[in-house]
């Protein structure tokens, strides 16, 4: 498995699905919660899960239920409250359910992750361990009155799973993101933490697994560019002005790479700030949603014009609405640098209704993975 990066700090997370392992068709081992023993996972329960170790030391984990499953989770989340003393009929039933938790450590065999979070006047500790040799999860909740050296009661669990297909073993661990095209020729930009220590990258295009191959990267900015033996139908023309506070945007890319469907997916916001983290003046802020899978992905003006690469955002349990993105002048140099033929944004336009912008954004953003 490729080595883990360092922490980044204040909680910023790559948007990438870099480290990205899907777990599927997980059965329950053994069970026990007050006595209580289950050894079948009941499929009905669940459409899928999804765990993802990250590089800034952290895992996330994504739930898609299906409508028993939203039925199952709120009846027993109810049932905490309750006996917490909280008015549970303030819930809402999600269909995906996001979860961060803290790496705590990793090698090629293990991990292990932790969340500590109140719920009502107790607090609940989660800890959840992966073993890649065996393809198992375990995970063991914890619940405890601030008061109380002990814990009041447990919770624990463990899962036999299958790797995602596309890791090809449990010694693999995928790596995913998004990415577009720059021209006609197949050349595509994404960010480096994407493709870093791939064995193959890959795009999807009409549908096929396509190699791809790797021309230059940058660490600082975090870029690649790649080339797949492609002819996209467009390209996107890479804005050279530069970018405005309150200025609408658009982005694109597959949040949770393919786990939610394999439709292009689009948020918008604004420009919130003309310099990124840490006063970075190589990035803008924005307030559209970048989760991970976006990395890489692009974004654009109304007129449909690269502005940025999505590369980042603040962790979502400590802030809302803040994601980075990498300067469209950044791009133009890192292309000039290494000798790669791109398009500026025309000077004049006749401006892009809705349908033209996504079927722009469709034929020039691409789902780039690897091993």
């Amino acid at each position: 498995m490729k080595k883990l990066l360092g922490i980044v700090v204040f909680g910023l997370l790559l948007s990438g699905n870099a480290y990205a392992i899907k777990f599927s068709k997980c059965f329950t081992l053994e069970s026990t919660i007050e006595g209580e023993t289950r050894t079948n996972f009941n499929s009905a329960k669940f459409e899928d899960k999804y765990f993802q170790i990250n590089e800034n030391n952290s895992v996330s984990q994504v739930v898609i239920y299906s409508d028993q499953g939203i039925k199952d989770r709120d009846e027993a989340t109810k049932k905490i409250l309750i006996d917490e003393g909280i008015n549970p009929d303030s819930m809402t039933a999600k269909k995906l359910y996001q979860t961060m938790y803290n790496l705590t450590f990793i090698n090629e065999d293990y991990a292990e992750a932790e969340l500590i979070k109140p719920i009502g006047v107790s607090k609940m500790k989660t800890t959840i361990t992966f073993d890649f040799k065996k393809k198992t999860i375990t995970r063991l909740k914890e619940f405890k009155k601030p008061s109380d050296i002990v814990y009041k009661f447990g919770y624990s669990s463990k899962m036999q799973c299958e790797f995602n297909s596309s890791t090809g073993s449990s010694d693999d661990v995928a790596s995913s993101g998004s990415g577009f095209f720059i021209n006609n020729k197949g050349y595509f930009v994404t960010n480096n933490h994407v493709v870093k220590g791939c064995k193959q990258s890959k795009i999807t295009f009409k549908e096929e697994e396509v190699d791809a191959e790797l021309i230059a990267t940058d660490e600082t900015l975090d870029l690649a560019l790649l080339r797949a033996k492609v002819k996209p139908k467009d390209y996107l023309n890479i804005s050279d002005e530069p970018p405005e506070k309150m200025q609408k945007v658009f982005v694109a890319g597959y949040p949770f790479g393919k786990g939610l469907s394999d439709d292009l997916k689009f948020t918008t916001g604004i420009i919130s700030a003309v310099k990124g983290f840490a006063d970075n003046s190589n990035q803008i802020q924005l307030d559209a949603a970048i989760n991970a899978g976006n990395s890489g992905g692009p974004i654009v003006n109304e007129d449909g014009d690269l502005v940025a690469v999505a590369v980042s955002g603040l962790d979502k349990s400590q802030s809302e609405g803040i994601g980075f993105g990498i300067k469209a002048s950044s791009v133009i140099n890192f292309l000039e640098v290494n000798n790669a033929k791109y398009s500026s944004s025309s000077l004049i336009n006749f401006g892009f209704g809705e349908k033209k912008l996504v079927k722009l954004m469709e034929a020039s953003t691409v789902y780039t993975f690897c091993n």
